[in-house]
């Protein structure tokens, strides 16, 4: 499985630093939501963002690619690392049923 990582979640984040894992600064960071959304789906990513308008988009767009959702508000880099830390393993085991994934700080929602 691999992830594009949207530009509203930090590149240099250590969680991020192996091959499953694109950051979209690295193609093109002036990516427009569309194009990250096209680019997933021919690529089979998953769309990691802090950007609430995937949600919209995923909501129509049934044949897109899966999107995880992080609604963390503003958390420092430590906080972020404990978090992922603590929830991926959950969210990773999440993704076989889900379209959607919104991850909040105390639990975890899927769209089907």
């Amino acid at each position: 499985m691999r992830f594009l990582v949207d530009v509203n979640l930090p590149k240099n984040f250590s969680f991020f630093k192996s091959d499953e894992f694109i950051h979209v600064f690295d193609i093109n960071p002036r990516m427009s939501d569309k194009a990250i959304w096209e680019y997933a789906r021919e690529k089979n990513l998953t769309i990691l963002t802090k950007d609430a308008d995937f949600y919209h988009r995923a909501l129509f767009d049934e044949t897109g690619p899966v999107v995880i959702y992080f609604k963390l508000g503003n958390k420092t880099l430590s906080e972020l690392h404990a978090y992922f830390t603590s929830f991926w393993l959950l969210i990773l085991s999440k993704l076989p049923d889900a379209r959607f994934i919104t991850a909040y700080s105390d639990r975890i929602e899927i769209i089907r």
